[in-house]
């Protein structure tokens, strides 16, 4: 694990420096913008929001470094590692990669704005923000999927033969497309053994469940989400998950979300699905069961510096600490802009415990 020393250290002391919990809650009570900067500028912060400060005010400074922020996390941990330890960790990346790919083509056929599309995208991404600009702004489907086979984007090739395949271009028949190149090519990658194989796998699993959680779901509670495409569940299944593909065929046969989460009982996730439960039977959002799946995630990647310090648990943990903390800072800030109650702000912090 020697390779890792070097970059392992500098995360160790970036993750020394973020916020505790209680550090957020005090930022909470600020009862101004203009505070929020000031304080901010006073912390690891300080430059990116030096920078902001040379071109916007406000909220929009403070939107502005929390960009740069969010984009450095990206570039201190490719520049932190040798190239044969990036392709190990470029894993955790390539999934956002994918993601904003797929809010792109969602974008594109429900006729959203390029500008809207494009801030609604992670900046944990790896490819050129031009690139994907340019994507976003394409007119249809079919010269989204050409701008991707020029830019030779990872997964073009699977998105040109579905293109030529394919009578039409649903965005469930794409998204699917794409979750099968992506867990094919994890396991392509993370084949042999080794920890950080293991940790890298157990991320790829996770993403695998939340995919067929979400499927699940929407053939038991809202089945006319994939109606356009008329194929069995098993179509979109992933096998690269903890849940038995063929318990979720099993349960896709339930009439009520209940009796599903009920039948998920033996599940490793079964606390933050019952958590979900309860959510959702308030405000009747699927959403909420996908919601509780990444605070799963996250509280399985923030342990991971600590449980392992001399190898990849340290990137992912570092990314998901990092950017947790973006997100907290962008709500606390527009909490604070929007005039809501401390206590309201507080509550809705993403904790990591």
């Amino acid at each position: 694990m020697a390779l890792y020393d070097y970059g392992n250290t500098r995360l160790r002391a970036r993750i020394s420096r973020l916020f505790s919990p209680q550090e957020l809650e005090s930022l909470g009570h600020l009862t101004s913008i203009d505070t929020f900067i000031s304080t901010l500028s006073k912390t690891h912060y300080k430059a990116s929001i030096e920078k902001a400060l040379t071109y916007a005010h406000g909220y929009d400074c403070v939107t502005e470094a929390l960009r740069r922020e969010s984009e450095e996390i990206v570039r201190d941990v490719k520049r932190f590692y040798a190239p044969e330890l990036w392709k190990k960790i470029r894993i955790i990346f390539t999934r956002k990669d994918l993601q904003n790919i797929k809010a792109i083509f969602r974008g594109i056929i429900h006729g959203v704005q390029a500008d809207d599309i494009v801030r609604s995208l992670s900046p944990l991404g790896t490819v050129s923000s031009q690139f994907i600009i340019d994507i976003a702004k394409s007119k249809n489907i079919e010269t989204a999927i050409d701008k991707v086979f020029v830019y030779r984007i990872d997964f073009a090739e699977n998105l040109q033969e579905l293109k030529k395949t394919s009578d039409s271009l649903s965005a469930t028949k794409i998204e699917r497309e794409l979750e099968m190149w992506y867990f094919q090519r994890m396991k392509q990658i993370l084949s042999g053994r080794g920890e950080d194989i293991e940790l890298l796998r157990t991320f790829v699993e996770f993403h695998a469940d939340i995919v067929n959680l979400n499927t699940l779901l929407r053939f038991v509670d809202a089945p006319q989400y994939l109606a356009e495409d008329e194929e069995p569940i098993d179509y979109y299944l992933i096998a690269s998950g903890s849940l038995p593909t063929n318990r979720l065929i099993a349960l896709s046969e339930e009439k009520s979300v209940a009796s599903v989460i009920k039948g998920l009982s033996f599940s490793k996730h079964s606390s933050y699905l019952l958590k979900a439960l309860d959510c959702y039977r308030q405000t009747g959002q699927l959403s909420e069961f996908e919601n509780q799946m990444h605070k799963a995630l996250l509280t399985w990647q923030t342990k991971l510096p600590k449980q392992y310090p001399f190898g990849v648990g340290v990137p992912i943990g570092y990314v998901a600490l990092k950017f947790s903390e973006i997100r907290n800072l962008r709500w606390l800030s527009r909490g604070i802009y929007s005039g809501f109650e401390p206590s309201f702000i507080n509550e809705n912090l993403e904790r990591t415990k």
